[in-house]
C-alpha cells in the first residue's frame, strides 16, 4: 500500500500541472507517457497503451475496439465487443464470435485478448491465439491492427506471439524499469520470463502488437 500511495504521489505533479515531459520510444518512434486520473495510467501499462492507441484512433474510418478500455478515457462512437462489461454501446459476445465477412478499418484492443480462454469458457489459452488471428483477418486492405498484451497473464499467447504463430504480424515489447512511467523497448524473447503483478494488477512488460499503418 505504502509503495502504490508513494508511486500516486510521484505522479501528481503531471497531473495537476499538466506536465507532459518524457516518454518513451518504441521501433524508433518517441511518445509521450498518457497521464490520466481514471485508473491512475502513471502507474500501470496505460501509460504506454493509451499513446498508441490514441494514435491509431485518430486516423478515423470504421473502427473495432475489442474491450471497452478507450471509452473511459474520452474515445466514444466506435463499435466496442466486450464479453462481459455492460455499458451503452457494447455488444457483449465473444470475441470469437464476431459475425463472418464483417472488415474494419481500425481493430484495436488494449489489454484484452490475454482474458480469452484464461477468465472464460472454455478454458483453454490458445484461444487467445485465434483471437489474435481472427482480429488481423478483420481487418480492411490499408487498415491498421493493435493490439496489446501484458506479458505473464496468458503465457501461451506471449509465446505463441514471440515466435510469430498467430501470422504475419509485427511484435515488439515494452519492458517496466522502474515505479512510475518508466518503459523501455526490449526484444519480444527477452521479457517473456517476465511475471504479471497480480498484487498490483500491472504487467512488469508489454506485448506490442501491431500490422499496416500501426506498425509505425
Amino acid at each position: 500500500m505504502l509503495r502504490r500511495l508513494g508511486a500516486f504521489a510521484a505522479g501528481l505533479p503531471h497531473i495537476v500541472l499538466r506536465n507532459r515531459g518524457g516518454g518513451f520510444a518504441l521501433d524508433g518512434v518517441r511518445r509521450p507517457y498518457h497521464y490520466a486520473r481514471y485508473n491512475l495510467t502513471w502507474l500501470n501499462e496505460r501509460a504506454v497503451e493509451l499513446p498508441l492507441a490514441l494514435e491509431v484512433m485518430r486516423r478515423g474510418g470504421r473502427i473495432l475496439e475489442v474491450g471497452n478500455v478507450l471509452a473511459h478515457y474520452g474515445e466514444l462512437g466506435h463499435e466496442v465487443v466486450d464479453r462481459y462489461e455492460r455499458a451503452p454501446g457494447v455488444r457483449n459476445i465473444d470475441v470469437l464470435s464476431l459475425e463472418p465477412g464483417r472488415e474494419w478499418d481500425r481493430v484495436v484492443s488494449i489489454s484484452t485478448v490475454e482474458h480469452v480462454g484464461v477468465d472464460d469458457e472454455p478454458r483453454d489459452p490458445t484461444r487467445a491465439v485465434d483471437a489474435v488471428r481472427l482480429l488481423a483477418g478483420r481487418v480492411a486492405a490499408g487498415g491498421d491492427l493493435l493490439i496489446t498484451v501484458p506479458v505473464g497473464y496468458n503465457p501461451v499467447l506471449d509465446r505463441a506471439l514471440a515466435a510469430g504463430e498467430a501470422g504475419d504480424l509485427h511484435v515488439s515489447a515494452l519492458r517496466r524499469t522502474g515505479p512510475g512511467p518508466r518503459w523501455e523497448q526490449a526484444p519480444p524473447a527477452a521479457v517473456l520470463d517476465e511475471g504479471y503483478d497480480y498484487r498490483q494488477k500491472t504487467a512488469r512488460a508489454l506485448l506490442v502488437v501491431r500490422a499496416g499503418g500501426a506498425r509505425h
